[in-house]
């Protein structure tokens, strides 16, 4: 097993990705992607790379809104023309406009920085040139400081039916240290002017072992989460990335360490968050991830789930299409000068998957569900997958990480506390000790660094290193 324990924030497979250099390069990428053939089902990532403020914390590129709101406005007026006009042009090709869009997320940075024109544009784009599905999911992630009663109402009437909120935390003293954009109280206030706009489905991300963080703040958390009445809960371990803002005032004494990931209060901490969810009568569908029966992430379900294409659009942002994966470059004048002149905008992009390596993503991704449907496996590919994988579901098997449950292969307790490990299992053996893509990671968004870090490592493989771990801890 890969030796160290891992809490990776994102999944992204396969995790190489190459600088597109040159026009023979970019012409055969193009080439590889087959866009005048007709698509099938698919989702769509909007990327909105603005944020007020960058969180103490974050390693991803921003670009941060000018404290005018009139140069603000001209930024953002002029970067969704762009986006705008790249959409038609995606809509344009027989892969995206003959094909039935699945679910939309509008992300980024801040996706709710979007006044309600800059909105209407995009969604009256994706109505009029994209054929969506009857129960296409449209999500618009942001910050609670965002909204006003105007862009609630308009929201509420519009084509998007699902809020994602950074919220983080409700204790004032633990937003301050973490150097959240919002104050607790505008989370809650801007929660019930949604609700009481008609918007029931509202997710809510919030963080865990923040420096200073207690039982007591998580405690506190989970109050206001069950006043609220939430129905999808997403919590994330707070990450320390070296060289950001945070880790600086930490070495320097300005900020108390976080606790270490295996220690007893984290684990007190996501024991909370297990009973709470049973609670709230809310279900652990997917890593990190809780929800009431029917608010479950229909983005996340076709992307992981069903591994369909996905378009990214906007600096920073990634697709898979016809397995490959493809990267925008992060800066944002780069990203409308290519759209404006008629270019692509691609900059990075995968290996093209083979069979085998398109088998490995769709298992590392079902993973994330704690199971695999071995007939969903069949249908997809016409084979099993316990023959595809052989060596290593046996051994997981073995040693307790999953047990075959009939149609589905199921991670154990102990499976669902090494998910991550395991996952990495099914990395093919070309993904590890990559250093090309190391030194090129700097291209696209950071988002990708950690899985490029770790493919650039050895991989300490074997079946009794399972064992030989909990003998140490």
């Amino acid at each position: 097993m890969y030796k160290n324990r891992c809490y990776m924030p994102f999944i992204l497979y396969p995790p190489d990705m190459y600088d597109v250099t040159d026009v023979v390069s970019e012409n055969n990428l193009i080439k590889s992607l087959d866009l005048d053939n007709d698509g099938t089902d698919f989702v769509m990532y909007l990327s909105v790379p603005y944020c007020r403020v960058c969180c103490k914390a974050c390693p991803y590129f921003v670009d941060l809104l000018p404290m005018n709101n009139g140069k603000s406005q001209a930024l953002l007026d002029r970067y969704v023309d762009a986006l705008v006009l790249d959409l038609k042009r995606h809509a344009a090709t027989n892969r995206w406009g003959n094909a039935q869009l699945r679910g939309v997320y509008i992300g980024g940075g801040t996706g709710s920085l979007l006044e309600i024109s800059h909105l209407d544009k995009i969604l009256s784009t994706l109505s009029r040139y994209f054929r969506l599905a009857s129960d296409c999911e449209i999500t618009l992630e942001g910050n609670a400081k965002d909204f006003t009663r105007e862009k609630a109402h308009y929201i509420s009437g519009s084509i998007i039916n699902r809020i994602s909120l950074g919220a983080q935390s409700f204790q004032p003293e633990v937003l301050r240290t973490v150097g959240s954009p919002h104050k607790a109280q505008q989370t809650i206030d801007s929660i019930r002017m949604l609700q009481d706009a008609g918007l029931e489905h509202i997710q809510l991300d919030m963080m865990y072992n923040m420096p200073g963080h207690t039982l007591a703040h998580w405690e506190k958390d989970f109050k206001v989460l069950h006043e609220l009445g939430i129905k999808h809960l997403t919590t994330y371990l707070y990450r320390v990335t070296p060289g950001t803002r945070q880790d600086s005032l930490i070495k320097a004494g300005k900020v108390a360490p976080v606790a270490d990931a295996e220690s007893a209060l984290v684990k007190d901490m996501q024991a909370m968050i297990g009973q709470f969810a049973t609670e709230a009568g809310m279900r652990n569908y997917m890593h990190e991830h809780y929800a009431l029966p029917g608010y479950e992430s229909k983005y996340n379900h076709w992307t992981m789930k069903e591994c369909v294409d996905a378009l990214g659009i906007g600096p920073g942002a990634y697709s898979f299409i016809n397995q490959r994966r493809t990267g925008i470059s992060k800066s944002v004048d780069r990203y409308i000068d290519a759209v404006q002149n008629g270019n692509t905008t691609f900059t990075t992009a995968s290996v093209q998957l083979t069979p085998k390596l398109s088998r490995q993503r769709y298992m590392i991704f079902n993973l994330l569900y704690y199971h695999v449907d071995k007939v969903h496996y069949r249908k997809m590919w016409g084979t099993e997958c316990r023959d595809d994988f052989r060596v290593i579901i046996n051994g997981l098997i073995q040693d307790g990480f999953m047990q075959d449950c009939n149609q589905t292969l199921c991670l154990t307790s102990m499976g669902k506390g090494w998910l991550q490990n395991i996952m990495l299992e099914f990395f093919d053996d070309s993904m590890w000790e990559n250093s090309q893509a190391l030194r090129q990671q700097q291209s696209s968004w950071a988002m990708n660094n950690h899985m490029i870090d770790i493919s650039a490592e050895k991989k300490v493989f074997g079946w009794k290193g399972y064992n030989l771990i909990f003998k140490v801890k």
